[in-house]
């Protein structure tokens, strides 16, 4: 009976880190898949893939539940992340130039609302939202997002950058920056890229 006791402790901990931290977790999961019926599929896979016996788990430390939700809700995707990432490779140099007129200081700052990044970050084809979110956002190794996007490292930046660059252009647009006028009536507060892991961390 005592060798069940830690075991059930830790599913107790696990359950309770989730609960806690349930609207950071869930909306970690709906801005990589895009739909709200997969992201509490996945936060309820997360829970699912729960085995402290695992060593891969032992390593995450503090970051493993975030990685339990990352993985699950990327395994929700696979058909439409897979069009996403074939439409990637496909960029052209052109596809990377900034847009006349855009504002330059647009950027995620403090006054960056959830709902305005929410937005934002959906509007940003699938392989390179996820690149920018789990790179940027959530601050993994390249070769780890990588791994987890089934995809090589060049192409991991390749859609970071082109995330990036559709981050700043949605933005803008939602600030209401008028691409034929080059015009924006909302200027946003310039800021580091590590302020984006707080609109997800928060």
């Amino acid at each position: 009976m005592r060798q069940h006791q830690p075991r059930a402790q830790a599913g107790m901990a696990l359950h309770q880190v989730f609960a806690h931290h349930y609207s950071e977790y869930y909306w970690l999961a709906f801005l990589l898949t895009g739909d709200r019926e997969r992201s509490v599929r996945a936060f309820t896979n997360a829970l699912d893939l729960w085995d402290e016996t695992n060593p891969v788990f032992r390593e995450f430390m503090v970051s493993w539940p975030r990685r339990l939700i990352i993985a699950a809700a990327l395994a929700t995707t696979d058909a439409e992340l897979r069009e996403s990432m074939l439409r990637t490779e496909g960029l052209q140099d052109r596809d990377f130039a900034k847009p006349d007129g855009l504002p330059s200081h647009i950027r995620v700052g403090a006054r960056t609302s959830g709902s305005e990044l929410e937005r934002a970050i959906l509007a940003i084809d699938m392989f390179p939202r996820c690149a920018l979110l789990l790179t940027v956002f959530e601050g993994l190794p390249i070769e780890d997002v990588a791994s987890l996007l089934n995809a090589d490292e060049a192409l991991v930046r390749t859609a970071q950058a082109r995330g990036s660059i559709e981050l700043t252009h949605q933005l803008a647009l939602g600030r209401g920056w008028d691409p034929r006028a080059g015009y924006s009536s909302n200027p946003g507060l310039g800021a580091s890229a590590a302020q984006s892991h707080q609109h997800l961390a928060g």
